[in-house]
């Protein structure tokens, strides 16, 4: 399982001063004031609350896509809001201060309600690196909770956990992830971590849910199709005529990701047929990478 390019990464000090900025942007003196002097204390982190619940991006069209420098990668944030940035800010600050950041963050999580584990679930990616053992210890206890929160904010947009992460613990991430339907577009480097071991438990997952009458959910077909098994192709040839635009479109990545040249003459005959653009835009792309693995 290969280790993914995660984005250009910066110093603590650089990482905190870009987040305090983006969080800085968005509120009024007094707030600004407020963090100045407040800690990563228990009341304080729960006082971070009067910060609002607004975006940390502002605007709609600057949240996709939005990141931050963090020190294992870039950080998406186009989904934060401004107190929850106020608490990772809060315990990274403290965190970055103490001999050992991870020990800081782990007493942190271990003692912390759940917007105070989030936090320190992001805050991993806005201290200095180092050995990673101590910090995974907290998105390993994440990922065996049923918390929608705790799970998004071990794995999804998360530069330290897709770094990080034994290629078992990865594997059984995503297929939790499937399981307890959080999205997986989050996993950060999922194309290049994805191996065979992965695929072959996609499509157990998938004969599974076939057999029992429920829905593939359609993220999966595209990671499966890294390392597509026989028949795999057939299906998502088949799905290149599914009702649902999200299905087709899925089918056209998956069938792009599998560098089956079977599949470049079904893409090409369904693309003058297809109504919707952003399907028609997946099936040339799907198509550029067939010619290019030629």
């Amino acid at each position: 399982m290969a280790k993914p390019s995660l984005g250009a990464t910066a110093s603590a000090e650089e990482s905190l001063s870009g987040l305090r900025a983006a969080i800085d942007a968005r509120l009024d003196a007094g707030g600004r004031e407020w963090l100045d002097a407040a800690d990563a204390s228990p009341s304080a982190l729960r006082e971070a609350a009067r910060l609002g619940d607004r975006a940390l991006i502002a605007g709609f069209a600057a949240r996709e896509g939005a990141t931050l420098p963090g020190t294992w990668g870039e950080v998406p944030v186009g989904s934060w809001k401004v107190h929850e940035a106020a608490r990772t800010w809060l315990l990274a600050r403290a965190a970055e201060a103490s001999a050992e950041p991870y020990d800081s963050l782990f007493l942190a999580y271990d003692g912390g309600d759940t917007e105070t584990r989030r936090a320190a679930l992001r805050a991993l990616n806005f201290v200095r690196c180092c050995p990673p053992a101590r910090g995974l210890e907290l998105v390993l206890d994440a990922g065996r909770t049923y918390l929608d929160v705790l799970l998004l904010a071990a794995w999804s947009g998360n530069p330290f956990s897709a770094a990080n992460l034994e290629a078992h613990d990865y594997r059984k991430a995503v297929l939790k992830a499937f399981f307890c339907e959080v999205p997986v577009a989050g996993f950060l480097g999922l194309e290049q971590r994805a191996d065979a071991t992965l695929a072959e438990s996609m499509c157990e997952f998938m004969d599974e849910r076939l057999a029992a009458g429920r829905k593939v959910p359609r993220e999966l077909w595209p990671i499966a199709a890294l390392h597509p098994r026989p028949g795999l192709v057939a299906r998502m040839i088949g799905n290149l005529e599914h009702p649902d635009a999200l299905e087709r479109r899925a089918a056209a990545v998956g069938l792009g990701r599998s560098r089956d040249p079977r599949a470049a003459s079904f893409l090409e005959e369904r693309r003058p047929r297809e109504p919707d653009t952003t399907v028609q835009a997946a099936i040339s792309a799907a198509l550029e990478q067939l010619n290019a693995s030629r």
